[in-house]
């Protein structure tokens, strides 16, 4: 670690790596579903408007990629705890606390800066049908 790193950088892990492997479970059917569902709107034609709410699915689909990716639950977080083992247990360090929560924070972005553009994307597709 370099020394002029911040501890905003620090990455401190609030998952294991089972639950690390659901997220990215998560991830690939999600990603997968809203693909398969962008294939049939484009398929029958229907109106472009309908493709917009493929940004939920999608952006489910990168929050939790970036979960398993920074090994931040941001439920988790936002509960105050930590899954590293088979037991949940409670953040007892502030500080501890705050850098998780700002790295959950980073991962909805991540998650919502990748869903914008695949959804842009998708309203682009001209229709088929």
């Amino acid at each position: 670690m370099n020394i002029q790193q911040t501890a905003s950088e620090v990455c401190i892990p609030n998952i294991s790596t089972a639950e690390r492997r659901k997220r990215l479970g998560f991830a690939v059917l999600a990603f997968g579903f809203g693909l398969a569902i962008l294939a049939i709107l484009v398929a029958t034609g229907t109106d472009r408007l309908w493709r917009l709410p493929l940004l939920l699915l999608f952006w489910g689909a990168g929050s939790s990629f970036f979960q398993w990716l920074d090994k931040t639950c941001v439920g988790f977080a936002a509960q105050g705890v930590r899954k590293l083992g088979d037991t949940t247990e409670k953040i007892e360090d502030a500080n501890e606390l705050a850098q998780v929560r700002r790295q959950a924070l980073r991962v909805q972005l991540k998650g919502l800066l990748v869903a914008v553009p695949l959804t842009l994307i998708a309203l682009a597709l001209p229709s088929l049908g």
